[in-house]
């Protein structure tokens, strides 16, 4: 991994969920930012952060595609995706608990680091900071039971058009994208067995709702694969 400059301000202002927060920050508070920051580049399939090491940071994700995942034995989930403009590591920000989760590059991946003592600090001057940080947390939460929801509750066909949708429209804007998981990391992420996926795949291939060419997936027909989302 390189280190590399970083202008804080340009890296927020493509980011609908970040950057009212950071606009909140006075002139000084956003120096002290930029006086206390590194950023590291990841490259596609390393491991940014450990599941079970120590996080005395706060991480965000400026450019690319990462994965948090849990493993336990040989029980592994992916928990969620994040693209660009994302934080990394609130979860223990007030406490010393080590991460419970790895996450991995998926693409090349710029990451912004800043200490936990430099936000805390930012925290306690900047009430309306603060309460955006609390925004962003409280948000995430919601995804986080959107996504309970699905895996528990939607069919297979559904949970994997969930992700296709997901992919197309959040992270990649286009009904056309090279998939960025294996097939592994599919079933990780839908909660079933890659075989599972592999078919349904097919499936949604056959009915004409997705072109796949290697691991280029090509949405063909969104408003079917919506349906199939919402009734799960």
């Amino acid at each position: 991994m390189t280190m590399t400059n970083f202008d804080f301000s340009n890296g927020c202002n493509d980011a609908n969920e970040t950057y009212f927060c950071f606009s909140t920050l006075t002139e000084e508070q956003k120096q002290y930012l930029e006086s206390n920051k590194n950023e590291v580049v990841y490259y596609k399939g390393e491991t940014i952060l450990k599941q079970g090491t120590e996080n005395n940071s706060v991480m965000y994700l400026t450019d690319g595609l990462v994965k948090l995942s849990m493993q336990n034995y040989d029980k592994y989930v992916i928990l969620t995706l994040k693209t660009k403009n994302n934080f990394i590591g609130f979860e223990t920000f007030r406490n010393n608990r080590k991460s419970p989760y790895t996450v991995t590059a998926l693409e090349d991946s710029k990451v912004t680091i800043v200490s936990k003592g430099v936000i805390s600090n930012l925290l306690s001057q900047n009430k309306v900071f603060a309460g955006e940080i609390m925004n962003l947390i409280n948000n995430n939460l919601i995804v986080t039971y959107e996504r309970l929801f699905s895996l528990t509750q939607k069919q297979l066909h559904g949970r994997l058009a969930d992700i296709l949708l997901c992919l197309s429209q959040n992270i990649y804007g286009s009904d056309s994208f090279d998939l960025p998981l294996s097939r592994r990391d599919l079933a990780a992420l839908t909660s079933m067995a890659p075989e599972s996926v592999i078919r349904i795949l097919k499936d949604f291939k056959t009915d004409k709702l997705i072109n796949t060419s290697g691991k280029n997936i090509k949405i063909l027909n969104r408003p079917m694969l919506e349906k199939i989302s919402a009734v799960g």
